[in-house]
């Protein structure tokens, strides 16, 4: 059993690379499918969202059979700033990003 805080993250690969593949650095379970790496190698190699879809349905097919994942809550992040703050963004992980930040009267 592993209970983990994936946080946010730009991409689906590494929600399936890492815990889901044989040898994924995350696989905390251990768990083993070689239909699983063949599809998560498919999807992450996808040109296209149609493509990438269709194979998300058929890791979902898979993972629905084969494991106990349950997905317990979702984290909401706030962040607030004034209205004459500009270009300020946080991430679900709580950062807040300033490098294009800047004030105006």
């Amino acid at each position: 059993m592993s209970l983990v805080n994936y946080a946010g993250r730009g991409v689906p690969n590494v929600f399936l690379e890492a815990p889901l593949t044989t040898h994924g650095v995350w696989n905390a379970a251990r768990f083993h499918n070689p239909q699983c790496d063949a599809l998560v190698k498919q999807y992450v190699t996808a040109i296209d969202l149609q493509t990438q879809k269709q194979i998300a349905g058929k890791i979902q097919t898979l993972l629905l059979a084969e494991t106990p994942i349950v997905i317990p809550y979702f984290i909401d992040e706030l962040n607030a700033t004034k209205s004459n703050v500009h270009g300020v963004y946080g991430s679900q992980v709580g950062q807040l990003f300033l490098g294009d930040a800047y004030m105006t009267a």
